[in-house]
């Protein structure tokens, strides 16, 4: 199937029958994406569009709606022309089971469902609600929040924070000074942390048997309230339970610069 693209300088609706995914690539505003069981292909509803026309193309059943090709490159266009506005507020409506790729520098992220996700903001926040299976959030100061996720999540943030909640299954966390905490509703996680001040906080439901293992230079670690004590002069804690009454056990290991982990049943 052949290439088209289109140049948007005004609010309009796009119906695109056949396609069933997107990458959406912004400066500023914000990107709402859903994922619809019922729809055939990829409406995209243009909100607000700044002073620089939006680029649509299409390629196969993939469609693009952005500025540049990756935040960097955006960064980089912000640097050169800092007054020319690249503004948009875009809705974006997907099949069930279409990849969704959102990049932005400070434009807010909302995903709404969806089987695979991934977003990454410079300064802008990220919510997803809904989604399932495989996901990636990345950011550098923005928020990241996933509620009712199920399945595996990794989540990167410098300075955000980061929380996530539902049925979760394998959780990689890396930050730098954001706090991270992870609600496992329905299961119990497997969650492997990286961070060098930033807290990290599991809560899981009450009677679940947990594995902990943490290393750090300083720091502590609280179990339902209660320090547990570290095996030598920096934070070292190894702590094991066994699965009981049909209830698997979830694990935590975290490597700690000087931060704080809490792990809550109650």
């Amino acid at each position: 199937m052949s290439t088209e693209s289109w140049a948007v300088a005004a609010p309009q609706t796009i119906d695109v029958e056949q396609a069933t995914g997107v990458t959406l690539r912004l400066q500023d505003g914000r990107a709402d994406v859903v994922a619809d069981p019922a729809a055939s292909g990829v409406r995209i509803e243009l909100l607000e569009v700044g002073a620089k026309p939006l680029q649509v193309t299409r390629d196969g059943d993939r469609l693009r709606v952005g500025y540049e090709t990756s935040v960097l490159d955006s960064v980089m266009a912000k640097l050169r022309n800092p007054r020319q506005s690249e503004r948009a507020v875009v809705r974006v409506v997907v099949p069930a089971d279409g990849a969704v790729d959102v990049g932005t520098l400070g434009a807010d992220v909302e995903l709404t469902g969806g089987r695979k996700v991934a977003a990454k903001t410079v300064t802008g926040a990220v919510r997803t609600t809904g989604t399932t299976g495989p996901m990636s959030l990345k950011t550098v100061s923005g928020a990241l929040s996933a509620d009712e996720h199920t399945g595996d999540v990794t989540a990167n943030s410098a300075a955000g924070s980061i929380a996530l909640s539902g049925a979760l299954a394998r959780v990689s966390l890396t930050t730098v000074s954001g706090a991270a905490t992870v609600t496992a509703t329905q299961a119990s996680p497997l969650v492997t942390a990286k961070t060098v001040s930033g807290a990290v906080d599991l809560r899981l439901p009450a009677g679940t048997p947990v594995n902990l293992k943490v290393r750090g230079a300083s720091g502590r670690v609280v179990l339902d309230g209660s320090v547990l004590p570290s095996a030598g002069a920096t934070l070292v804690v190894d702590h094991g339970e066994q699965p009981a009454d049909g209830r698997s056990a979830a694990y935590l290991s975290a490597t700690v610069t000087s931060a704080h982990v809490t792990v809550d049943r109650r």
